[in-house]
């Protein structure tokens, strides 16, 4: 497989990462994945909304697809409302909802990302929030057979308390959404949990560490390797043990409250004294 096969559909960056497996990055926002099994496809997050994502996904492959969220973010779920099977933790559910989803919080949002220096895309100025559907429940240790392959939920609360990550044992595939990426894991304002309650299940994740070697983040630098999970427990750790030094960092684009940054090794992860544990 030939990890440099990149192309465009309808301003989307698509990139073949791993055997059927799609990477979708969205104009630079975030980045979504299409699992193609032999009887249907799985359609790993569906970003912010901003282009026509099932019309992109049906030039990927001819199955059936169906959603499982990482999590409710806006920069993920948002374009939930154009498909008719769609997984969410219900822990995350309040974030496709008012008060959070509001037409003011959405102006906010687009306007915010289109002075994103990683943009891509074009004027949103004018794009229309849309009513999203009742999702199905999402749970962890649910399974969801593609035909030839099956993908396993497992919960990592930290980020968002129904921040999921999904494991493919046979192919050796984790899709991590936002719990495990090459840039800062936010544990910080209202949407998160804590530290600690996130190192816990980062332990429990790499107790099955054997079952995987790629991970595909949620954004940006895709696939990225296991160390990242180890510097993150190890980064979560010094925190807990009062042993981080963290810097003092303005998320004020993102949130009102405090943002301290602490990293180890390849880790980074912005928290404050309210999210620690």
């Amino acid at each position: 497989m030939d990890n440099l096969n990149i192309r465009n559909i309808n301003g989307y960056t698509i990139q073949l990462v791993a055997d059927h497996i799609y990477a979708i990055d969205e104009y630079g926002i975030d980045i979504m994945y299409l699992v193609e099994g032999s009887s249907r496809a799985m359609l790993v997050d569906t970003g912010a909304g901003v282009g026509p994502l099932k019309e992109t996904a049906a030039q990927l492959t001819d199955r059936p697809v169906f959603v499982a969220n990482t999590h409710g973010h806006i920069d993920h779920a948002t374009g939930n409302h154009e498909f008719d099977e769609v997984y969410l933790n219900p822990e995350d559910q309040w974030m496709q909802e008012p008060p959070y989803m509001t037409e003011e919080h959405w102006k906010s949002f687009c306007a915010k990302t289109m002075q994103d220096p990683f943009y891509t895309g074009g004027d949103l100025s004018g794009k229309t929030l849309h009513a999203q559907k009742p999702p199905k429940k999402l749970t962890e240790g649910m399974r969801f057979d593609l035909g030839d392959r099956e993908f396993e939920a497992i919960g990592i609360s930290g980020h968002t308390p129904g921040s999921m990550a999904f494991l493919d044992s046979r192919n050796r595939i984790l899709i991590a959404g936002d719990s495990i990426v090459s840039t800062p894991i936010l544990i910080f304002d209202a949407y998160s949990t804590s530290v600690r309650t996130y190192c816990d299940d980062l332990k429990k994740l790499a107790a099955r560490e054997a079952e995987f070697d790629l991970i595909l983040p949620g954004h940006f630098l895709r696939p990225i390797g296991k160390k990242y999970l180890f510097d993150l427990i190890a980064c979560a750790e010094d925190i807990l043990a009062g042993q981080a030094t963290p810097k003092r960092e303005d998320f004020s684009h993102m949130s009102s409250e405090e943002a301290l940054s602490y990293r180890k090794g390849l880790a980074t992860i912005v928290y404050n004294e309210k999210h620690i544990g």
